[in-house]
C-alpha cells in the first residue's frame, strides 16, 4: 500500500495549522474503511481514521485459504470467552481482526447479504430506513458482481464479488448432496432465494483476498483530507458534559488526543465499540460502578444483546484418497435450511470445510489430517450474551460471555442440523471420497446433545452489543446516534438488533454505507 501523505498527527497539524478533525472514525474494519472513504469524498471534510492494529500486508492475509492461521498472533485481538456455562465450562477463542480491514482482512471472504426478513424485522421494531426495501439497493451499489447475470445483483460497485473459481471437488460434492435429503441446489444464495445448497459468493479476486482495504481505503488514502493512523488504539472518549469531542488513544505507545469538531464514529466492532463506551462511562450504572467508572450516560443496553451464530466443530470424515488441497477460501459451499418447516425463514446454515475441523475437546478423535468436515450451525440464535468490563484499566481485556446454547431452541435446531449433515455426508455424492465417518457417528439424543455442547464454537459472526432501537435498552437510534451523548455514533455490526441469517461481513459493509449516507445527508 502506498504511504499516505499524512500519517502522524504532528504532520497533520504542521501542514494544516489545525489540531482537530471534522470526523474521527475509530476502527478501520468493514464499516470504518467505508466511512473513511465516503466521508473524505468531500474535500472540505477532514477525516481521521484510527486503527489499533497495523497494515494488512502479511502474506497470509492475501491468501484467502489461510484465514484459520490468522486467528492468533498480532493480527488478532486474542480475546477469550468467559467459561461457557452451557458447554461444560469450556473457554473459546473470540477471533477479531486487528489490522487495516479488521475482520474483512481476517475472515473467510464469504459475501452474504442475509435474508430479507432479517431487515424487515429491524424495521418492524421501529428502525425506520432499515427494511429490506431500504438496504437492498445499498447492497447492489456496493457490489461488483461477476457471476450469472441477474437484475438482483449490483455491478460496478467497489466490492468485487464472484462465485468460487474451479471449486474443490469436495465442496462440489456437498452442493450435489442436497437433493439426496430433499434440499434443492441454489445457483446464487444472494439472489431470489437462500434456501438450499450453494457455493458462497466470495470477495476473492484473482486468487487473492479483496477486502474493504482494496475496495475502499486504498483508493481514498491519497486524499490530503484523510489521515489514517495504524497502531493507534483508542482508550477513552473525550467528553465535555454530554457531548463527545474527541478520542484518547495510544499511537505507537505514545498517548495522544484527537479532537472532533463534528462527530466521533465508533466502528471498533462488536467487542471494541461497547468496550470503549463503557471505559468512557457510557453504559449500565451498576456495571460501571463495580469497576469505579463514573457514569456519563446511563445506557443499560451497552454490552448486552450479544448474539453469535453457533458452529459445531466435530462432524468429520476420513478421506479415502489424498485430501484435495483447499481452494479459493477453503470453505466454498454452504446450505441454508429450516430446522422446522413452519419457520418463515431458514435458521440453520452448515458450512463445508476442506480440512479437518473440531474443537480442542473433540480434536483428539481425529485419526489424521486427511479429513474433511461438515460443520452444522444455527443462525437464528435464541441465546444472548454480554460484553462487560472487569477493570477500568483499558489494557485489561473485557469479559466476553456469548452464552452459547443457553436456550433449548438452539440445541433443538442443532440436533436437526447435525442429523441432516450426517445424511448428506453419507450420500452418494461423497462416495468417491468418503472412507468413514470419524465422528460423531450414530448417537442417542442425550449423547448427541453432549457432542453438540463439546463442539459448539463461534461462527465468527458476533453482533448486537450496541443495539439500534427505540426502547429503553437500545444504545443507538435509527440514525446511529448514541442516546444521551451528542457528537457520537456507532456504525458497525454491534448496532444490529438481531443477527442476520448468514455471514455478517456484507451487512457490516452495508452499515458503513448507510451510516455515511445518513451523516452526509445531515450536512446538506
Amino acid at each position: 500500500m502506498p504511504r499516505h501523505p499524512i500519517d502522524t498527527l504532528e504532520e497533520y497539524v504542521g501542514r494544516t495549522a489545525r489540531d482537530s478533525f471534522d470526523y474521527i472514525i475509530v476502527g478501520a474494519g468493514s464499516a470504518g474503511c467505508v466511512l473513511a472513504a465516503r466521508l473524505s469524498e468531500r474535500p472540505d471534510t477532514r477525516v481521521l481514521l484510527l486503527e489499533a492494529g497495523g497494515p494488512d500486508t502479511d502474506p497470509r492475509v492475501a491468501d484467502p485459504t489461510k484465514w484459520p492461521a490468522l486467528f492468533y498472533g498480532e493480527l488478532d485481538w486474542g480475546w477469550r470467552t468467559a467459561p461457557l456455562r452451557h458447554c461444560g465450562g469450556r473457554v473459546d477463542h473470540v477471533p477479531r481482526g486487528k489490522m487495516l480491514g479488521g475482520c474483512h482482512s481476517h475472515n473467510a471472504n464469504a459475501w452474504v447479504r442475509g435474508h430479507p426478513r432479517d431487515y424487515d424485522r429491524w424495521a418492524y421494531d421501529g428502525n425506520a430506513g432499515w427494511g429490506w426495501s431500504d438496504v437492498e439497493p445499498v447492497f447492489r451499489r456496493i457490489e461488483d458482481w461477476h457471476g450469472p447475470a441477474s437484475p438482483l445483483r449490483g455491478q460496478g460497485g467497489p466490492v468485487y464479488v464472484a462465485p468460487p473459481t474451479d471449486p474443490n471437488p469436495l465442496a462440489a460434492a456437498f452442493v450435489a448432496s442436497g437433493p439426496s435429503v430433499g434440499v434443492p441446489i441454489v445457483e446464487d444464495n444472494n439472489g431470489a432465494t437462500m434456501e438450499g445448497t450453494s457455493f458462497f459468493n466470495l470477495t476473492v479476486r484473482d486468487g487473492r483476498r479483496n477486502s474493504v482495504v482494496q475496495a475502499y481505503l486504498e483508493p481514498a488514502r491519497a486524499r490530503p483530507n484523510l489521515t489514517v493512523l495504524d497502531w493507534s488504539e483508542a482508550r477513552r472518549l473525550v467528553l465535555e458534559g454530554t457531548r463527545c469531542v474527541g478520542v484518547e488513544f495510544l499511537h505507537r505507545n505514545e498517548a495522544k488526543i484527537a479532537r472532533a469538531e463534528g462527530e466521533v464514529i465508533l466502528c471498533a466492532g462488536v467487542i471494541g465499540s461497547p468496550r470503549l463506551l463503557l471505559l468512557s462511562g457510557i453504559g449500565p450504572a451498576e456495571g460501571l460502578g463495580r469497576v469505579g467508572i463514573s457514569v456519563a450516560a446511563g445506557l443499560e443496553g451497552v454490552g448486552a444483546n450479544l448474539q453469535d451464530h453457533v458452529l459445531v466443530g466435530g462432524i468429520n470424515y476420513e478421506c479415502r484418497v489424498p485430501l484435495p488441497p483447499p481452494r479459493n477460501n477453503g470453505a466454498e459451499s454452504t446450505m441454508w435450511w429450516k430446522s422446522d418447516p413452519q419457520l418463515i425463514s431458514p435458521d440453520i446454515q452448515p458450512v463445508f470445510l476442506e480440512f479437518p475441523f473440531a474443537t480442542a475437546e473433540l480434536a483428539g478423535r481425529l485419526p489424521n489430517d486427511n479429513c474433511y468436515a461438515i460443520a452444522p450451525s444455527v443462525v437464528r440464535t435464541a441465546s444472548r450474551g454480554t460484553v462487560s468490563l472487569t477493570s477500568s484499566d483499558p489494557t485489561v481485556p473485557p469479559a466476553i460471555d456469548p452464552n452459547f446454547l443457553a436456550r433449548d431452541a438452539d440445541v433443538d435446531a442443532l440436533l436437526v442440523a447435525v442429523e441432516l449433515c450426517r445424511e448428506m455426508g453419507a450420500s452418494d455424492a461423497f462416495k468417491e471420497y468418503r472412507k468413514r465417518e470419524v465422528m460423531p457417528g450414530p448417537l442417542g439424543r442425550r449423547e448427541m446433545i453432549d457432542f453438540i455442547r463439546q463442539g459448539a464454537t463461534t461462527y465468527f459472526h458476533p453482533v448486537g452489543t450496541c443495539r439500534m432501537g427505540l426502547d429503553e435498552t437500545a444504545v443507538v437510534d435509527p440514525r446511529l446516534r448514541v442516546y444521551g451523548i451528542g457528537g457520537l455514533r456507532v456504525a458497525d455490526a454491534s448496532i444490529m438488533p438481531t443477527v442476520t441469517t448468514g455471514n455478517t461481513n456484507a451487512p457490516s459493509v452495508m452499515i458503513g454505507e448507510k451510516a455515511a449516507a445518513i451523516i452526509l445527508a445531515g450536512r446538506t
